[in-house]
């Protein structure tokens, strides 16, 4: 593929992976164009003179012809839309218009194949699009990446104010991977020289952790006792729905996981290494770099002593 400078719309820029995407395309020698949900979402690339390769374009995704303007000229797309119950038709609909203009790669974020006796349904979504993709002619990959430490901050609400992970997960292990190598990963694959053959790219994290080791070191980087509470499927679903207020199909997803992980081993060892040729972020890194979002904000009390004392 002889692109020099290709353009680039990156979908869910402003997400987890995406934002990080966007920020590495942004110091490559190629034109980004960040695809934003709303014109009055906060953009992770402020626009200030020193990003003139980066732009953005605001798109409703059930529209076609505003996907059509968001993609016009452009040679690549990583797809990216967020989980949800539409997923499949908002990618399906970005695929569609990819064909109508000749894009010539797209790179999708996916999620792992899961064994055909264990149902997943988001993984449903994901091999839905995957098929669509795979009969389109574009040329393609899929990145399967397992579960993302920055997915811990769903739990923040409980460890702050109860000091406990919730969860159905029993003594099982799950692989973590950081969502920024995630993001290099696409990265590598949408600069890459050579054609993309439709592969899928399994990314896993450097090691599978338990829940109970999770309570550990959460424990360790918060200096507060953290326990993991294994609860039942129908309790923990009602915490996720009645208390959480997460939609029902969110609340589903978690417990999936959570299943999936006791009855199908997660790989113990890292891809980052092969496929980045360098080690992977760590989970214990990843804690101490997020350690405040676990905790709740309390007085200092040397501070707050200065502070009554102090004479205004």
């Amino acid at each position: 593929m002889n692109i020099k400078k290709p353009t680039i719309v990156v979908f869910g820029s402003t997400g987890t992976v995406g934002t990080e995407v966007l920020r590495l395309l942004s110091e490559r020698n190629c034109l980004v164009r960040g695809v934003i949900r709303t014109p009055a979402r906060e953009v992770p690339i402020k626009l200030n003179g020193n990003n003139n390769n980066v732009t953005y374009v605001s798109v409703d995704l059930k529209s076609k012809e505003q996907i059509k303007r968001a993609c016009t000229k452009a040679d690549f797309i990583f797809m990216l839309t967020g989980t949800s119950p539409v997923q499949t038709i908002f990618e399906t609909n970005i695929i569609e218009v990819a064909q109508e203009l000749d894009i010539k790669r797209i790179v999708k974020l996916s999620a792992p194949v899961v064994p055909n006796d264990i149902y997943v349904e988001v993984s449903d979504w994901h091999r839905q699009i995957e098929k669509k993709l795979a009969s389109s002619g574009i040329e393609h990959c899929f990145l399967q990446p397992h579960s993302f430490m920055q997915n811990w901050e769903r739990n923040t609400f409980t460890i702050k104010y109860f000091g406990k992970i919730y969860g159905v997960m029993e003594n099982a292990e799950r692989n973590y991977v950081d969502s920024r190598d995630v993001a290099e990963v696409a990265v590598k694959y949408l600069l890459l020289e050579k054609d993309l053959k439709g592969e899928s790219v399994v990314i896993s994290g450097p090691e599978a952790i338990s829940h109970e080791s999770m309570a550990k070191r959460i424990s360790h980087v918060t200096n507060r006792k953290i326990v993991y509470e294994n609860i039942t499927r129908e309790e923990f679903m009602r915490k996720l729905t009645k208390q959480a207020k997460l939609p029902l199909w969110l609340a589903r997803h978690i417990v999936e996981i959570d299943v999936l992980a006791v009855k199908n081993p997660e790989p113990k060892n890292d891809t980052i290494q092969n496929i980045l040729n360098r080690k992977p972020r760590i989970m214990d890194a990843y804690l101490q770099e997020t350690r405040y979002s676990f905790m709740t904000m309390k007085w200092n009390l040397p501070f707050k002593k200065m502070i009554s004392n102090k004479k205004l």
